[in-house]
Parts: C-alpha cells; structure tokens; sequence
C-alpha cells in the first residue's frame, strides 16, 4: 500500500491502529468481558506510565530552575505529555459518543454509492500527503528522543530528575523504558487529532453530496428528503463538536505551551542534536493544530457553499408545501457550520490558525525578553 494512495476506509484503519496502541480508540460495543478487562488493565498502565514520568519532569522543574534551557526543556516536554494525559483521561470519558460517531461514519461507508464514496474521497486525497508528512515527523521526533541516550552526554530520552540513582542496569532498563514507552505514546496520540480531522471531513463531504442532490430536486418528497438528511448532518455535526471540544481546547492550550517553550533550545548554544530535536518538536507542535484547523475551515466553507446552492433550487411555481420546505431549509443554512474549543476562543478555521502562530511567537518574544533582562 503506497503512504499516499490511501482511501477513507484505509485512514480509519491505520487510525484505529493507533488508538489501540495509546488506548485511546472507543472500545467495540461487541468486545467480550474479557476484552474489555485487558483493554482497561492497559489503559491504566498506559496512565500510570505518564504520570510516572509527568512527577520525574515536574522535580526537574524545581531542580533546574536556574538553568534556562533545561527548563525550558523540561517544560516542554511536560506540556506534550500533559496533552497525553487528557486524550487519555478525555477519550474514555467520550468513549460512548466517539463509539456513536465513528460507528455512523463506518456504518454510512458501508452503504454509500460510487458518487458518495469518491465525495469523501476527495477531501481524504487533500489532506492524506499532510497527514503522511505529520505522522512521519512525530514518529522521527519520537525515535530522536529515544535514541539520545546513545548518541550524546544525555542519560536518559527526557530531561526528568529523579530522587534515586540510575546507575544500577536493571533500573536504568526500567526508567529508560518507561520514558520511551511514554515518548511513543505521545507520537501516536496525533491518531486523535486525525480522528477528529476525519468526523470534520465527513461531515463537510456529505454537505457537497446533499447540495449536488439538491440541483436535482423536483418534487416535495425529494425536498423533503434532503432536508431530513440536512438535519441528520447538522445532529452529526452538533454531537461531534460536543464530544471533540474538550479535546480541541485542550490541544490549543498544551501545544501553543509546548510550542513557546520547545522554541527556547533552539536560541540557545545547545549541540547540534538536541536543536534537531526541538526543531521538529516545535514544527510537530504547530502542525498537530494545522491538521485540526484545516478540515474545520472546510466544513465551514462547505456549509457556506450549501446555503448559496438552495437559492438555485427552483423552487417558484411549485406547490405550497415544497415552498415551505425550502424556507425551513434557508433557515437552517443561515449560519455555517462553525466548530468552537470554548466559549473562551474564537471558532477553530485557518484563520484562527494564523492568529495561533502569532499570538504564540508574540509570547515567545516577550518571555525570551523577560528572561534575558
């Protein structure tokens, strides 16, 4: 299978692939009791992992307080688990409803034409080369920090402080493993973010698909059908944002901090090594935003395109009912289609993204100021 000639059904796959291994994926409604005992026993040692390593990071804050890169580091790297942490703790509290969403999302692929299938395609073929791009870069960011230890004066992958000596091989074995165990886990946890990117992009699929229906409309019933499925789109698209913006608001929050202070490494004289690892930290932090934005400000524009389109159905002449229809349709397509992180933060578009690399090199300038003076 080539990485780009991927098709909607292939992504879901190779998405639930990593969610079985971050445990992050809805359980299968069919799974067996037993199933279900061993996926909660790796959940809770999946946690227990982070936190482990979360505890080392924090007493490395106290205790390199004073040194600015280590700590800018070590901050760096609290924040990316901290993002693990809450996909962990958030997508078992949403398991049910992400259960229901990707159940319909897999349930509509089953039964959709050759014209319905090739409209989900197409958003799958704009953004599958990014995608391919992102998993790589955060798989390599990955095995960069894994492999440190090996190849410069570092200890361990991350920069932890811990109350007790390493020296002895079996807990070194131990403590090496955990960090690594946890560094992957933070790769993978992007099959999250493409998760929502796909519920984003089906969503904005079936609106083109319902307004080439809609050019075809010529009597009542057909009329009355598209709006049951405008309906059924908008209840998707209101149960998605529902579920997924505790999540959003949490990656806008723990990347922007990972951003700004993964930043501080590379302005400082640190070696050849660690500058290639925060560069691709950096970069991965800001493109696990991109991969969330880009497909919101489609389904956004799609909800756009949809409402201009009801105004070609020709509508006038026709019987009573289908007018009234076609006015509840208007209504309904008044406003697009827009996903929010809070009632805190503007909707999440590629604008919004734009302002979101401002804003955080803003901050970085004004902390690297605050820190120089």
């Amino acid at each position: 299978m080539s990485m780009f000639n991927v098709n909607i059904r292939q992504v879901l796959y190779i998405v639930e692939l990593a969610g079985m291994f971050t445990c992050t994926w809805p359980i299968d409604p069919n799974s067996s009791k037993k199933q279900i005992f061993f996926r909660n026993i790796r959940w809770s040692f999946a946690i227990l992992n982070v936190i482990f390593l979360t505890i080392s990071l924090v007493f490395a804050i106290f205790h390199f307080r004073h040194d600015i890169p280590i700590l800018m580091k070590t901050v760096s790297e609290v924040t990316a688990l901290l993002e693990v942490l809450f996909d962990l703790i958030l997508c078992r509290r949403n398991n049910a409803q992400l259960q229901v969403l990707i159940g319909k999302v897999k349930a509509f692929l089953e039964v959709a034409s050759e014209h319905e299938t090739k409209a989900i395609e197409r958003y799958m073929d704009r953004y599958k080369q990014f995608l391919s791009v992102t998993a790589m870069g955060y798989i390599t960011t990955a095995i960069s920090f894994s492999l440190a230890p090996f190849f410069s004066a570092q200890e361990l992958p991350a920069d932890g402080w811990l109350p007790f000596s390493t020296e002895s091989l079996g807990i070194y074995c131990m403590v090496y493993v955990n960090q690594v165990y946890c560094i992957f886990q933070t790769a993978f946890c992007i099959g999250v973010d493409f998760t929502i990117a796909v519920l984003f992009s089906f969503s904005a699929a079936r609106l083109d698909i319902l307004r080439m229906k809609l050019r075809h409309v010529n009597s009542s019933d057909i009329l009355v059908s598209c709006i049951k499925e405008h309906q059924e789109i908008i209840g998707f698209v209101e149960d998605t944002k529902a579920t997924v913006e505790t999540l959003l608001f949490k990656t806008n929050a723990t990347m922007g901090s990972a951003v700004i202070c993964g930043a501080f490494p590379l302005i400082y004289n640190q070696s050849l090594a660690v500058m290639s690892q925060y560069l691709s930290f950096v970069v991965s932090g800001c493109t696990r935003l991109y991969v969330i934005s880009w497909p919101a400000d489609d389904l956004k524009e799609s909800s756009v395109q949809f409402a201009k389109s009801i105004t070609d159905v020709q509508w006038l002449g026709k019987p009573k009912d289908m007018k009234s229809s076609m006015l509840i349709m208007m209504q309904r397509s008044q406003k697009p289609l827009l996903i929010r992180m809070s009632g805190l933060l503007p909707p999440l578009t590629l604008e919004y993204f734009a302002n979101f690399i401002t804003t955080v090199s803003s901050y970085f300038m004004a902390m690297r100021s605050m820190i120089e003076s």
